[in-house]
């Protein structure tokens, strides 16, 4: 008997550690259950929101890059621009097997040798040699940078969207991933042969790529706002009833009480969390959008995810959560109008 009762015990805080809190959840069960109670009626049960689309797997969004190679006499061309290390490192068994932001930088850091080589020689050949293999490189960079933010493992579980919403006091990862993602898109212009003075290093990459690691922040984010909205659907759905309520007599003193409800549960409380959360969206919005800008070749592989939260301030899961909010905040108002209550 006592040893069943461990194991029961076990099992309870083994599905507690793979059940977590659900802040959000909770918060509005309480502003529910408040203004249930003033109504007389059952409370409403919330169910929790279903998954966001999954980021597609690595090898149907990476891109095949074609290979720009020289012959050997073309090394002393490459000495003359400073070149040689970076080329050979890049072509040593620890260079062929850098992960896909390595490549990137060094892809950039060439490109970008050619260019300060070509602004210097008085060589009409060399400049030539060099022009040539510039026009070459220059239309691949935007792949390496794509086949990035597609394949760095790092990068790839921030953009993946959880089942957990962000806490309430604090938000942790927020900063770390408002950095990196800011490096991604300054890498991005880079690629497009823009911003040549302010060049990343392998030190900010990597502080960058550090910054993501175990950082859960982004993908929580997603399923917040994804939340949000279905909670408030719930809710609104619950307060259908405020169209019912009789305001006048005695119902003028619950549509008071009903008003302090919503105030106190809401207003403090959940209304407080969405401000963050929006603020926070909204900053990172145009960072996601522009650097998940996928080539016309992954465009239908990456469609249903891009939509949903990846097309910046028009994503699907930013634009449900803000017109339900909007509704909510409607549906109150009318009924306090039409109860003659202050709102506040």
């Amino acid at each position: 008997m006592y040893g069943s009762n461990i194991v029961i015990g076990l099992a309870c805080l083994w599905l507690t550690a793979c059940s977590p809190p659900n802040e959000l959840e909770d918060h509005f069960q309480t502003y529910l259950k408040r203004v249930a109670h003033v109504l007389e009626v059952a409370e409403p049960s919330l169910s929790r929101a279903s998954a966001l689309p999954l980021l597609p797997p690595q090898r149907a969004l990476q891109q095949q890059q074609p290979r720009v190679s020289t012959g050997l006499l073309d090394a002393l061309k490459l000495g003359r621009c400073g070149l040689l290390d970076l080329v050979g490192e890049h072509n040593s068994p620890v260079g062929k097997s850098q992960t896909a932001a390595a490549q990137l930088l060094y892809h950039l850091q060439f490109q970008q040798g050619l260019q300060r080589c070509l602004a210097s020689t008085d060589d009409p050949e060399l400049a030539g040699w060099l022009h040539n293999i510039a026009a070459q490189k220059a239309p691949l960079l935007p792949g390496y940078h794509w086949n990035m933010m597609v394949a760095e493992p790092d990068i790839r579980a921030a953009l993946t969207p959880r089942q957990r919403t962000l806490a309430f006091a604090q938000q942790d990862g927020y900063q770390e991933t408002v950095n990196a993602f800011s490096l991604f898109a300054r890498l991005q212009v880079q690629t497009q042969g823009q911003d040549s003075v302010n060049q990343a290093t392998l030190k900010e990459l990597n502080q960058a790529l550090s910054g993501l690691y175990r950082n859960e922040y982004l993908g929580r984010l997603f399923y917040s706002l994804h939340s949000a909205a279905h909670y408030l659907d719930q809710s609104l759905a619950f307060l259908q009833q405020l169209e019912q309520f009789d305001c006048h007599r005695s119902g003028r003193i619950r549509a008071e009480r009903l008003r302090n409800a919503m105030q106190r549960y809401y207003i403090e409380g959940i209304q407080g969390y969405f401000g963050q959360i929006d603020r926070q969206f909204v900053q990172l919005a145009p960072l996601l959008q522009s650097t998940l800008n996928p080539p016309l070749s992954r465009q239908e592989q990456i469609a249903s995810y891009r939509d949903y939260v990846g097309e910046g301030l028009n994503s699907e899961v930013y634009r449900r959560y803000r017109a339900l909010t909007l509704e909510h905040a409607r549906r109150w108002q009318h009924f306090l109008q039409r109860c003659d209550i202050s709102p506040t």
